[in-house]
């Protein structure tokens, strides 16, 4: 069965039922390590009923057609059923496709939940029915890149921000071979605490993040905190310290909360 033969069947299904998510992925990233063949998934059915299950693999480009997108892993079985309590283990199996080996590779690992449909009854009538689609990050790592990106957290570089249209932030450059997972972080100003919503740096790319909601231009940052994701989905807290011309200073250790 093809994603878009899944996506008419989806369809159908919504028109008449309801249904809450069930399935679950354990873990919330799959480090893909160079040199391995596969790896393996676990989902599990923590509903109670047994929901059609599909999974695959894409790049990320929102646009593609999934059924033609060129993709290094494959996954199998691609369809299953998972009965109520129980699960099914998926194998993402590299297929050969040449990928950098100075750099991590981003790709996503796609399940979608199509609940059964119930028995037509009065009680389900004028019900709608949900299917689910969960994602998470594939992260390739060359074998020469050594075990987690988190130790290079080091290497990153902050350096303050004045934009006249946007207010103050931060510019944040990632020098690494290795994607940088943030989970949003704030900063202290003007005696006020303003949130930063900093999100995933790819390897050697720079990115801008402005307060929200604005910190107006010209505030005077005096410290704040960030949260980064290591391989296991944890949120690591460093502080931040501000230097001479705006740089900021990263804390080696997690902050204790």
């Amino acid at each position: 069965m093809t994603i878009k033969t899944i996506a008419l069947a989806t369809l159908t299904v919504l028109i008449s039922f309801s249904a809450s998510a069930a399935m679950t992925i354990s873990g919330t990233r799959i480090i893909f390590p160079g040199g391995e063949k596969e790896v393996s998934v676990r989902t599990n059915n923590k509903g109670d009923h047994p929901p059609l299950v599909q999974v695959w693999v894409d790049d990320g480009k929102t646009t593609g057609d999934v059924n033609s997108m060129k993709v290094p892993f494959i996954v199998t079985p691609p369809v299953y059923r998972v009965e109520p309590g129980k699960g099914q283990t998926v194998r993402v199996i590299y297929n050969g496709m040449s990928l950098p080996q100075d750099r991590e590779s981003l790709y996503w690992f796609n399940m979608l939940e199509i609940p059964p449909v119930q028995a037509d009854n009065a009680e389900n009538k004028n019900r709608l029915e949900l299917a689910f689609r969960t994602r998470i990050k594939i992260i390739y790592r060359p074998s020469s890149l050594g075990y987690s990106g988190v130790g290079k957290l080091k290497d990153v570089t902050w350096q303050t921000i004045d934009n006249p249209k946007f207010g103050h932030g931060i510019k944040v450059s990632n020098p690494t071979a290795y994607y940088m997972n943030f989970d949003g972080g704030s900063f202290t100003a003007n005696g006020k605490r303003w949130n930063i919503d900093l999100d995933m740096l790819a390897p050697l790319e720079s990115k801008e993040f402005y307060a929200k909601p604005a910190m107006p231009s010209g505030s005077a940052i005096t410290d704040g905190e960030v949260r980064i994701i290591n391989d296991f989905g944890a949120a690591m807290v460093r502080q931040l310290k501000v230097g001479q011309g705006g740089t900021l200073t990263l804390s080696a250790e997690n902050k204790k909360q």
